[in-house]
């Protein structure tokens, strides 16, 4: 796996019991065959998004693969009202499992809150929670969310690192990794040399309050505040830096292991095996059988004579995947799969698996923000760089692009045509994300289909999967035949939206 969490706070503030959204989807991960390399190394990731911005340094991105032996599940969390996205790991280790569940879902859930369901003000609010690799090695791992919230005026960006052992699931506070007392004093050293940066607006302990400790490439010592905690909104985050040689004189030995493992990262060894608590079924291994390896392209179709549907698939590829691509490779069905970038990142070889069934492979961009909200060149880089990630790891170019929640302007509509993609949306929405109902799902699909249709479910809920079965079942029964997105609209113009056939 190659994807890409919060010091929970420099305050490990750990509740007794993790809050997990009801509606949430623990997505289980295949454990690592063989255990990593104790001498593989990894290097900041270049992916569109897949990095933090501030006022001030960051800390580097490592590739997500570092951890590919010890995230044994990754839960996940959608809704299309509230433009919410969100995913983030568990490792099997129960602190520090909860102190990484506690945070999303504390997050979600005030979100929620703040913009209950039909009294969002104009512009539709959006929370996206994503993680980034910034540390890791036989006896550390450090991670961080990267939040992003936009309430109707304005967006604020959050980030919170973790940092544990990997081998007993100890979490790391801030007392543990630094003198806090003088790390006090030089923290406050840092903040005189930064026009506007108020530590004080922080209260009465400003190292306590910051949600990120992490390190520069070089070895700096990194603080940091979330957007509006220490300086003006439009400074965005704020970072305060303490250069190496005096950071070396705060650290703990458990301390200069965080940073030794930032600066010259290593995979933890990778977790034994666990069984996996998805129902029984087809394996859901992210190995692709070799004998599906080889494309099928899918049978041609003339859509003018048959009555033509198309089944696709959002916000994947992932742990469920698998045991799709053999709900539909027994059906004999050729789906379209609109993938994000950062999840072909984190399971590649699942990705190659869809491809190589036959399957339609588009761009739903690199991390699920709503494109209308970006600059031009942001839209660009969400595009760019997961169609080149698909081309590299599924070895198949996209022809089209389906932008996160259907949210369009001009802006969207350009940087779809400088791609050379077509805007493939949908006209029968499941709600499979809202329900998280098999039945209902295969009441929605069946409902609301007509010839020319485009479906959208979500691989990412092991509901919907468990529904394909008897979606494909009863449309057939009603004489439609299934075919891909490109195979129903045929010629395709860059740029042009379309709903259905």
């Amino acid at each position: 796996m190659r994807r890409g969490f919060a010091v929970v706070g420099l305050v490990l503030c750990l509740q007794a019991c993790a809050i997990t959204p009801p509606t949430g989807t623990v997505t289980p991960r295949a454990p690592a065959t063989t255990a990593a390399s104790p001498t593989s190394t990894a290097t900041p990731t270049r992916s569109a998004e897949d990095g933090f911005t501030a006022s001030g340094d960051v800390p580097a991105v490592l590739d997500p693969e570092l951890l590919d032996g010890i995230v044994t599940t990754v839960d996940s969390r959608s809704e299309f009202a509230r433009r919410i996205f969100a995913n983030w790991p568990q490792f099997g280790l129960p602190l520090v499992d909860e102190a990484v569940s506690t945070h999303y879902s504390d997050t979600i859930r005030d979100f929620e809150r703040d913009y209950p369901v039909g009294t969002q003000p104009t512009a539709a609010p959006e929370l996206n929670l994503g993680w980034h690799v910034l540390a890791g090695s036989p006896s550390v791992v450090g991670f961080a969310s990267d939040g992003y919230e936009f309430g109707g005026a304005s967006g604020a960006r959050s980030w919170r690192s973790f940092w544990f052992d990997p081998r007993s699931g100890a979490l790391y506070s801030a007392a543990d990794l630094l003198d806090r007392n003088a790390a006090r004093t030089a923290l406050a050293t840092a903040a005189l040399t930064r026009s506007g940066v108020d530590l004080a607006q922080a209260g009465a302990d400003p190292l306590g309050a910051a949600p990120l400790l992490a390190f520069s490439p070089s070895g700096d010592l990194l603080v940091g505040f979330d957007q509006c905690q220490v300086a003006a909104c439009a400074e965005g985050r704020v970072s305060l830096t303490i250069p190496r040689g005096q950071a070396d004189t705060l650290l703990t030995a458990t301390g200069r292991a965080a940073r030794d493992a930032s600066i010259h990262p290593s995979a933890p060894p990778a977790v034994a095996p666990t069984a996996s608590p998805t129902p029984t079924g087809p394996t859901t291994s992210a190995t692709p059988d070799p004998s599906a390896t080889t494309p099928k392209p899918p049978a041609k179709v003339n859509c003018r004579k048959a009555t033509c549907i198309a089944l696709t698939f959002d916000d994947g590829p992932g742990p469920h995947t698998q045991k799709l691509l053999g709900h539909l490779r027994r059906a004999g069905v050729h789906a379209t799969f609109f993938m994000l970038g950062s999840q072909v990142e984190a399971y590649p070889k699942v990705a190659s698996a869809v491809a190589a069934a036959g399957n339609e492979i588009g761009v739903h961009t690199w991390d699920h923000r709503d494109l209308t909200r970006l600059t031009p060149s942001q839209i660009d880089r969400e595009i760019g760089s997961t169609v080149r990630i698909i081309r590299k790891d599924a070895g198949v170019s996209p022809r089209l692009l389906r932008p996160p929640y259907g949210a369009m302007n001009a802006h969207v509509h350009a940087a779809a045509r400088r791609a050379g993609l077509a805007l493939a949306l949908w006209d029968v929405d499941t709600l499979d994300w809202k329900t998280r109902s098999t039945k209902k799902t295969v009441a929605a699909a069946v409902r609301g289909a007509r010839r020319g249709s485009i479906i959208l479910v979500h691989d990412i809920h092991p509901t919907t999967v468990a529904a394909v079965p008897a979606i494909i079942r009863k449309l057939r029964a009603k004489g439609y035949t299934f075919v891909t997105v490109s195979q129903l609209l045929g010629r395709t113009k860059p740029g042009q939206k379309y709903f259905h056939g």
